[in-house]
């Protein structure tokens, strides 16, 4: 879709292809594995059980459902009955899952930051959705002063922030300090961030919402101060791993998080309305969204698949045969040269695509697409490769 409508990414980021492409990732892509490998890693994290394997099976029917026709309400721009099943079928698609995490944390006694971080995360995605909902209503049968493009902030901010970045810092903190073997790294500096975001986060709605310019700048400051303590304890486990060498997926995974330094450079690049920069107000306004969505989670995912979704599918096809015959690792269970091609071609693909908006360039945006297309043929044909593992030795 990048490809073929590269002026999605050089116009108004109010426009029917860039919202469809934009909810095709957020909700297609990043929600749906996301709600996958939490069914995995909250048992993992909280020491339970997940408390319901049927509602993880219909939220995932609702959600695929619900994404597929939100996108083509989107691309044709129609704001009737399609869009409200759509929006329907998401919004009961994530109380379902919002349940089913809350109560696989509730049957649990560990207390701990990454717990809170979780539970606050799937909140938080709650209301994204029914403020996405809300917008879809008021785009037929305005009701609400607020414009639009402002709504549409707010919805974005809340996903974005409250349930994205909160649930990567919330899962992340647990899984990056267990890949890179650290111990004992102070979790002092993830309670100043919870905080932080959670009093930040709100203001920054609120602010949207009343058009209050300093409430919002307020929130923008709370929330990066949030995101650096997070950094600041990555970074600590970092310098006390016992595993020097890193593997493919924990350097994409490293990567992600050097893309995350330019929304954070954005954000106050574009609250400051610095006078020559006002022209590219939209573009950077793009760009910004892209470097979150595409550069930082997406980026991410990729690299923590290579480190989780083979240890599953290793254990569930080797069980029982351990000590007993030998054995492939976890990492044999895909192609390192495929998955390093993957992360090159993605990296410079990403890069074209930043420039391209903020050059507004046409032909740099279907550059990307091109790059990007060939980085996710080169990691689905290594997902495939995985899933499709058959035991080497009977």
């Amino acid at each position: 879709m990048i490809i073929f409508h590269p002026e999605a990414f050089t116009q108004h980021y109010f426009n029917a292809e860039l919202l469809a492409i934009t909810h095709l990732l957020v909700l297609g892509w990043i929600t749906m594995i996301i709600f996958g490998a939490l069914y995995q890693l909250l048992p993992v994290i909280m020491e339970v059980k997940l408390y319901s394997e049927t509602l993880a099976k219909i939220s995932f029917l609702l959600m695929a459902i619900g994404t597929i026709l939100l996108s083509l309400a989107f691309w044709h721009f129609s704001f009737g009955p399609l869009m409200f099943i759509a929006g329907i079928s998401i919004v009961i698609s994530v109380s379902l899952f919002v349940a089913n995490a809350l109560l696989t944390a509730h049957s649990s006694n560990k207390n701990v930051i990454e717990r809170t971080f979780i539970v606050s995360s799937v909140i938080w995605l709650l209301f994204t959705v029914l403020a996405g909902l809300t917008l879809a209503i008021n785009l037929s049968h305005p009701f609400l002063k607020v414009s639009h493009v402002e709504l549409l902030k707010l919805h974005a901010h809340a996903g974005l922030v409250g349930w994205f970045v909160q649930l990567i810092i919330g899962v992340s903190s647990k899984l990056l300090p267990m890949f890179m073997v650290s111990h004992h790294v102070n979790t002092k500096k993830l309670n100043f961030s919870f905080y932080t975001i959670n009093i930040g986060l709100p203001i920054g709605i609120i602010a949207l919402y009343l058009q209050y310019k300093i409430g919002v700048v307020f929130s923008a400051i709370m929330v990066v101060a949030g995101i650096v303590g997070y950094l600041s304890f990555l970074l600590a486990s970092y310098k006390k791993r016992v595993k020097k060498q890193l593997d493919i997926g924990m350097k994409q995974s490293a990567l992600s998080f050097v893309f995350l330094v330019i929304p954070l450079f954005l954000i106050f690049t574009l609250l400051l309305n610095i006078d020559f920069l006002n022209r590219l107000t939209l573009p950077l306004s793009v760009a910004y969204g892209s470097a979150i969505v595409i550069g930082f989670i997406t980026s991410l995912v990729m690299g923590q698949t290579y480190k989780t979704l083979p240890f599953i599918v290793w254990l569930k096809v080797y069980q029982g045969k351990v000590g007993k015959v030998i054995l492939p690792l976890p990492k044999d269970l895909y192609s390192e040269k495929l998955a390093i091609a993957q992360v090159w071609l993605f990296a410079i693909g990403f890069g074209f695509l930043l420039i391209g908006i903020s050059t507004t360039n046409t032909t740099l945006v279907m550059v990307s697409g091109i790059l990007l297309l060939l980085s996710v043929a080169f990691y689905n044909l290594n997902i495939l490769k995985i899933v499709l593992h058959k035991p080497t030795n009977e």
